[in-house]
């Protein structure tokens, strides 16, 4: 009896000891591990700040330098999965826009919307990697199923340009828009539309 007594507490005694040593070795580790993640979330959030200000920068230029009504940046994202298949659902969302004085968002508008509702310009996009629509009035002029929305967001002219991935993968769209006046793009306004597009295009892929 004596002998189970003494050897439970040289137990308690060499338990103690591991745990007054290593103990604080284990937490210090731990502290450090949680410090560093911490420093990476930190590091990835400010790395996804400052890209959206270069972003905002960028289209505030571009609006300015074309006298444009508004601009704005989609990116696509997953949005759930359908039941039949499972498949993914495809959606799109507008991070960005700038808009000239007394002209409205449509930011809010576009959030979280199915591919699906604009299967025409996109499909379009996505082969051509841009669209311009000098007029989304005339009857002659091929507005691949925008003309309703452009009807009920103001818009008269737009030039939308494909954003895509370093690898050439379709993730987004930029468009600059004109509101109060049917516009004409210019060659020299799609390179600076395109330019802007390439810039946005790499800064939206090391972002994320």
């Amino acid at each position: 009896m004596t002998s189970i007594t003494t050897l439970t507490i040289i137990a308690s005694i060499c338990v103690a000891l591991i745990t007054a040593i290593i103990g604080p070795i284990i937490v210090e580790y731990f502290k450090k591990l949680w410090i560093n993640n911490d420093k990476k979330d930190e590091d990835l959030i400010y790395k996804d700040l400052e890209g959206s200000v270069l972003i905002d920068e960028q289209i505030e230029i571009l609006i300015k330098s074309l006298k444009a009504d508004r601009v704005w940046v989609t990116q696509f994202h997953n949005g759930g999965h359908f039941y039949a298949t499972g498949a993914s659902i495809k959606k799109f969302s507008i991070f960005f826009e700038t808009v000239a004085a007394g002209i409205s968002k449509v930011q809010q508008q576009f959030q979280n919307t199915p591919t699906s509702f604009f299967s025409r310009s996109l499909k379009h996009l996505l082969e051509n990697r841009e669209l311009c629509i000098n007029n989304l009035d005339d009857k002659d002029e091929n507005n691949f199923g925008l003309k309703e929305q452009a009807q009920e967001t103001g818009c008269k002219s737009t030039f939308m340009v494909a954003l895509t991935t370093p690898g050439g993968k379709f993730h987004g769209t930029i468009a600059v828009e004109y509101v109060k006046e049917i516009h004409v793009f210019s060659d020299s306004e799609k390179n600076e539309i395109r330019t802007a597009a390439v810039f946005i295009s790499g800064l939206l892929s090391s972002m994320h």
